[in-house]
């Protein structure tokens, strides 16, 4: 696992604030130290590379705020897709034979509320096995009942129900994939670096013609690390400020009681 997916998304944001504050500081000393006559005949070229500067952040900005909000969409839709397989292998289960049906449907029960847990783990990786393991044992235990009634009568009813089952154990394995798919840690240290050097930029700026703006490199800082919080926290499906809606498992696991 990634060292910055270890961390709170407000512990980032908060250092990446106080970086930016520190490097605008810094670099408005050094521009201090220039004569004002000399940073004049090149300011022309200092503030087209200040907007360069400025919009190649706002793209990468821009381009890991959508590779974070695809991955929530996906996450959103997996949910909502385990859901409807995990009811519609439920109902399937009215057609197996009166023997097996209601030990396959407490079973059901019992896997709804793993699967409704998995999307509730943290990031310990004690608590992600556990479940994974809970959930491997039971798609196995369900899996034997319905692959013996099949072989037992080989009916269409039988059929139906082993292809829902399928269905369900296949999306169980997409839920998994997409909770480790997140936006990749060199995409953050690219953003971070990028923010830190445009701040440089224009806390030299300050210094250079002698005025410290402090409003504006202020409004700068926070909406950056604001920014990249709201990025970060939106790639933590299971944690933060914006999670997951879980309500399509909460309310398929209510229909079977």
């Amino acid at each position: 696992m990634e060292f910055l997916y270890q961390i709170d998304a407000w512990k980032i944001a908060l250092s990446l604030l106080i970086c930016l504050f520190l490097m605008i500081e810094i670099s408005y000393r050094f521009g201090k130290r220039n004569d004002p006559a000399v940073y004049e005949q090149s300011s022309s070229v200092f503030t087209t590379l200040m907007g360069a500067a400025l919009a190649l952040l706002g793209l990468l900005l821009a381009f890991s705020f959508a590779m974070a909000s695809a991955r929530y969409d996906l996450r959103k839709n997996i949910i909502l897709k385990e859901a409807n397989a995990i009811g519609t292998t439920y109902l399937r289960a009215d057609l197996l034979d009166p023997n097996v049906r209601d030990q396959v449907k407490s079973k059901l029960k019992d896997y709804t509320k793993i699967r409704l847990a998995s999307y509730q783990t943290s990031i310990n990786q004690k608590q992600i096995s556990q479940v994974s393991q809970q959930t491997n044992q039971l798609q196995q235990e369900i899996w034997n009942i319905a692959s013996s009634e099949l072989r037992r009568e080989r009916q269409m009813n039988n059929s139906l129900f082993v292809q829902a089952l399928n269905d369900m154990i296949d999306v169980s394995a997409e839920q998994n994939d997409a909770r480790e798919n997140h936006v990749p840690e060199s995409v953050f240290w690219l953003l971070f670096i990028s923010a830190l050097l445009t701040a440089a930029l224009s806390g030299y700026a300050c210094g250079a013609i002698g005025h410290r703006n402090i409003m504006a490199t202020s409004i700068f800082a926070l909406l950056v690390a604001l920014v990249i919080f709201s990025i970060i926290d939106l790639d933590r499906p299971q944690r933060g400020l914006i999670q997951v809606n879980k309500h399509p498992m909460q309310s398929v696991l209510e229909s079977m009681q």
